[in-house]
C-alpha cells in the first residue's frame, strides 16, 4: 500500500511539476532515507535484543495486565526518561508488547515520552522558555500519562488482540505438559491398583 502511494505521488510530481522538480525531490528523499535507515535498523536491532533478553514473566509482572497501578507508574517514569526519538521509542514499545506488556502500560509510556520527556525539557524547553514555564507544564501534564494508561485498560479493544510470537506456543506447551502429567498420574494409579489386587492372591499360596 505504501509503495503504491509513493509511486502515485512520484508520478503526480513528474506530471505536475516536471522532471527537474521530480529529480530534486528524489534526491532529497534518498538523502533522508540514508539518514533515517541506519537509525531505524539500529532501533529494530535493540528492540529485538530487548525482546530476547527480557523474560516474559518478569515483564508481565512489572508492566503486564495484572500489574495494576504499579505498571502504569513504571511505564510513566520509563517514558519520561527515554532519551530518544520516535524511531527508537516505537520499536522499543513493540518489543515490550511482544515481551508481555499490556496496552495500558504502553499507552502510559508513549504519553509520558511525548509530554514529560526529560531530554526535551533540558535541551529545548529550559533554555528557550525558562525553568518556571517548564515546571508549570510538567506539573500540569504529570497526571495525564497515568490517566491515559488507566483509561486504555478500561476501554474495550477495537480490534482483537494479536498474541505476540511465542505466546500461543507457550500456551500450547503448557496444555501439553498438563495433559502429559495427567496421563502419568492415571498410569501410576492404575499400577497401584494392579499391585493392590495382586497382593491378596499371593497370600493364600504362601499359606
Amino acid at each position: 500500500m505504501f509503495l503504491v502511494l509513493a509511486a502515485g505521488a512520484a508520478a503526480a510530481c513528474w506530471v505536475v511539476k516536471g522532471p527537474a522538480i521530480f529529480q530534486e525531490a528524489l534526491h532529497d528523499d534518498l538523502g533522508l532515507m540514508a539518514t533515517v535507515f541506519p537509525r531505524v535498523l539500529l532501533a529494530l536491532m535493540v528492540a529485538g535484543l530487548v525482546q530476547a533478553v527480557l523474560p516474559r514473566d518478569k515483564v508481565a509482572y512489572w508492566v503486564g495486565s495484572e500489574s495494576g497501578f504499579r505498571g502504569i507508574a513504571i511505564a510513566t517514569v520509563a517514558g519520561a526518561l527515554t532519551p530518544c526519538g520516535p524511531m527508537t521509542s516505537f520499536p522499543f514499545v513493540v518489543a515490550l508488547y511482544m515481551a508481555g506488556a499490556d496496552r495500558g502500560s504502553l499507552v502510559a509510556y508513549l504519553t509520558s515520552w511525548e509530554l514529560l520527556g526529560f531530554q526535551r525539557f533540558m535541551v529545548w524547553e529550559v533554555p528557550m522558555l525558562g525553568v518556571d514555564f517548564v515546571l508549570l507544564r510538567g506539573l500540569a501534564n504529570l497526571p495525564l500519562p497515568i490517566l491515559a494508561g488507566l483509561l486504555a485498560r478500561r476501554l474495550p479493544g477495537i480490534a482483537p488482540r494479536v498474541p505476540p510470537p511465542g505466546e500461543g506456543d507457550l500456551a500450547a506447551d503448557l496444555r501439553a505438559a498438563e495433559t502429559q502429567q495427567a496421563q502419568v498420574r492415571v498410569e501410576e494409579d492404575a499400577a497401584k491398583a494392579l499391585a493392590k489386587n495382586a497382593r491378596p492372591a499371593e497370600e493364600p499360596r504362601r499359606g
